[in-house]
């Protein structure tokens, strides 16, 4: 079985920022939260893939050095190459069952999830349900509700909250029963502080 799951799962996007800034913004929430208790997930999906090692050799380092994990997202193949304690699902991608026999029992597996109630691959450690707060992609926000759903639908199956989660709304996820957040554009905040003291993590 995959270890216990991180507190809080953060995505890359260099759509947003530049390479720079975004492993600064990084580097501050990994050296200010409890060890163990973030997750840098390297999605970017349409960087080169040369860029792409590069990026992920970056944050490798980086969760090395705070002690926090690193997953890849996608390419099951640069997960296992790098050693990835996690690795994302994206939609139409791998079957968790598929994943699990390729990566192996500790891997944490995660896959986002826009339906509450609906099923659950067996092999998933965790799902990402979104939207919670904001729209997205046609799909109007879930609420903390949604989460209640979920939780209620699937006694025992670990949930983040994914959509629009800043500093101001995390506290209420995990009081709806959610085991932590992932959030995109709350991680590149200025200030990590107020996000790490509202889920309880920082250092």
């Amino acid at each position: 079985m995959a270890d216990a799951l991180p507190r809080l799962l953060v995505f890359s996007d260099t759509t947003r920022v530049s390479i720079p800034v975004m492993l600064e913004r990084f580097a501050a929430i990994a050296e200010r939260a409890q060890p163990g208790m973030v997750q840098f997930t390297l999605r970017d999906y349409s960087l080169p893939v040369r860029e792409r090692c590069a990026l992920a050799e970056r944050l490798a380092e980086l969760t090395s050095r705070t002690e926090q994990r690193f997953a890849i997202a996608d390419r099951a193949d640069l997960a296992r190459a790098f050693y990835c304690r996690a690795f994302h699902l994206p939609d139409g991608g791998l079957s968790a069952a598929d994943a699990r026999r390729y990566l192996g029992s500790e891997v944490a597996l995660t896959r986002g999830c826009h339906d509450p109630a609906g099923p659950v691959e067996a092999d998933l450690d965790a799902l990402l349900l979104s939207p919670i707060f904001e729209a997205r992609k046609g799909r109007p926000a879930l609420g903390v509700e949604g989460l209640t759903v979920a939780r209620d639908a699937h006694p025992g199956q670990a949930w983040f909250a994914l959509g629009g989660v800043n500093a101001g709304n995390a506290a209420s996820c995990l009081d709806a029963g959610a085991s932590g957040v992932a959030v995109i554009g709350a991680a590149l905040e200025a200030d990590a502080e107020p996000l790490l003291a509202a889920l309880g993590i920082q250092r």
